[in-house]
């Protein structure tokens, strides 16, 4: 089936589309606006990793660095999300951390992931509308969301659950209930989603004309993708399809928006190559002496 996504994306996308001239408008982009996009990708890629420390804190920081590194770039070029179980594989590895309890750490880390990213992708989508009154409710969404979470997630300790299963909801709630921790990884969240929205909205922004607002859209769609099991070789097939009917609710042909989501895709892989080999380096060590 991954084979099959990819396959599929390649063609309908050359059938459709003239690749080459795709491809070329990004390297014809501004100096000044390719260093920005890459900084602020950058700093996102960063911080994900200051969040995996904070997560596995008996990890040094550079081998959390590189934990991190290399789980997104798993999960990034894998197919089927398979790439997701990088995290706990390679927790167990470095510090000795029970699989079970690395995969429970990857559930919350993507939860606080979806939160950030549907909250402040409509933010920004409504802001041309609601104008400071989203500013307003972007401020709640950072302040109240750590409460909200260790308001209700210890409030389902009296579910009955199988053995395993309350396990990991017993991790859940230490996650939710230690304040300083989870405010330090939210704030980490939000900064980094922040970082790589406003990269994407300035790279599509810039080539396609069209306002940073709307072109949300199609980002927001995109990577709610990665929700979804069913993914080609570099998440191909369903990164297009997300952008495509994230790119539907502000009117965009599926042409305009197979050809934005293709440069976001390609922009992204450009982040996790760098950061990929990255990660293979600060784990070199580790990885000669065992």
């Amino acid at each position: 089936m991954a084979v099959a996504l990819f396959g599929a994306t390649i063609w309908i996308s050359a059938t459709v589309l003239d690749l080459t001239a795709v491809v070329t408008a990004m390297t014809a982009l501004p100096i000044q606006t390719t260093l920005v996009i890459i900084l602020l990708g950058s700093v996102s890629w960063l911080l994900r990793g200051l969040r995996t420390w904070i997560l596995f804190d008996q990890l040094p920081l550079t081998e959390a660095l590189g934990l991190s590194f290399i789980h997104n770039t798993a999960n990034n070029l894998a197919p089927m999300r398979l790439g997701e179980l990088a995290l706990p594989m390679l927790a167990r590895w470095l510090g000795g951390v029970e699989f079970s309890i690395g995969l429970t750490g990857l559930l919350w880390i993507r939860l606080l992931d979806l939160i950030s990213l549907i909250g402040i992708s409509l933010c920004i989508i409504l802001l041309p509308v609601a104008g400071t009154i989203m500013l307003a409710l972007l401020a709640a969404l950072i302040f109240l969301t750590p409460l909200i979470l260790g308001f209700i997630v210890p409030k389902t300790q009296h579910i009955q659950l199988p053995k395993i299963l309350a396990k990991a909801r017993a991790q859940l709630i230490y996650e939710a209930q230690n304040g300083k921790r989870l405010h330090r990884m939210w704030r980490l969240t939000v900064l980094a989603w922040l970082s790589k929205i406003m990269g994407m909205g300035v790279l599509l922004a810039t080539l396609s004309g069209i306002p940073m607002t709307e072109v949300v859209t199609t980002i927001l769609g995109a990577e709610l993708s990665s929700i979804l099991p069913i993914h080609g070789f570099a998440g191909a097939g369903s990164y297009e399809a997300g952008g495509i009917l994230g790119s539907a609710f502000m009117g965009l042909s599926p042409v305009v928006a197979l050809e934005m989501t293709i440069q976001l895709h390609i922009y992204v892989l450009s982040l996790t190559a760098v950061f990929g080999i990255l990660g293979a380096l600060l784990l070199l060590k580790r990885t000669i002496h065992g």
